[in-house]
């Protein structure tokens, strides 16, 4: 099978569907049940339309969520970031106590350590 469409499958579905019922009688005397191959793919097309609405549906709520995780993200940092502001103006602005303070701003502008594996030098082979 080719990398069909959802849109061509099902309609794909529906003209064989059609062709099948045309088809009964020519299908019945050669011993074929033309409604147990309507009824197959029928339930089939059903639960492939029904399977996309579903898919679609969580495309949509994930997109959703991911504006709201953002937003929450956001605002999360902006109060962790004033109340570290409030903090070192509590503390006196240049003490060293607010210049530990101020580290925790730091500390998350920096990667925390190596994200990736280690790149390893590749043997040169023999010519």
């Amino acid at each position: 099978m080719g990398s069909y469409g959802h849109a061509q499958i099902l309609g794909f579905s529906e003209d064989v569907q059609k062709a099948v019922g045309k088809e009964a009688d020519a299908l019945e005397k050669k011993g074929i049940n033309s409604e147990k191959i309507h009824g197959e793919i029928q339930e089939q097309h059903e639960e492939v339309a029904s399977l996309n609405a579903q898919q679609e549906s969580l495309k949509r709520q994930l997109k959703a969520t991911t504006a709201a995780y953002m937003a929450a993200r956001v605002k999360l940092y902006f109060t962790c970031s004033g109340a570290l502001d409030i903090m070192m103006a509590a503390v006196e602005k240049n003490s060293s106590a607010a210049k530990n303070l101020q580290r925790l701003r730091s500390r998350i502008r920096r990667p925390r350590g190596p994200t990736e594996a280690a790149i390893l030098p590749v043997p040169t082979p023999p010519s």
